[in-house]
């Protein structure tokens, strides 16, 4: 038990030791969104794609970009006061959240690929638009 007053801190010093990267290891942070809709509009069926793969380096890894970017990210449009119009808790869905935060994020290498399938039900033909 490396501190007798905190089993927590003993735990942590356990983790810290035995999940430590080797020389030759890193992480990889893999997502992969698959969202379809269908619209009212004559069956028209979209399927949107998009996925991240991004890793580790020596200076920082993979999970601590995604985790640590975004939140910085959020906290920095908090407190810059681009966000006074908002209230409460605020999740990205509305573009003048998510567009900051997604210019910000790949300024630091966090890019999805994304890829929209329509298909139109009157033709049953596939159309690829790469976004």
């Amino acid at each position: 038990v490396s501190d007798p007053l905190s089993v927590a801190q003993s735990f942590c010093h356990q983790l810290e030791a035995k999940l430590r990267f080797e020389d030759n290891e890193r992480d990889m942070v893999l997502m992969h969104h698959n969202i379809e809709a269908t619209f009212d509009d004559g069956g028209r069926k979209e399927t949107h794609l998009s996925s991240l793969q991004l890793y580790g380096d020596d200076k920082m890894t993979a999970m601590c970009k995604t985790v640590g970017y975004t939140a910085a990210v959020g906290a920095d449009l908090l407190l810059s006061g681009k966000l006074e119009h908002q209230k409460g808790i605020l999740i990205p869905t509305s573009k003048d959240i998510y567009n900051p935060c997604l210019d910000a994020l790949e300024k630091e290498g966090l890019v999805f690929a994304e890829e929209v399938m329509i298909e139109n039900s009157d033709t049953n033909d596939d159309v690829e638009i790469f976004v």
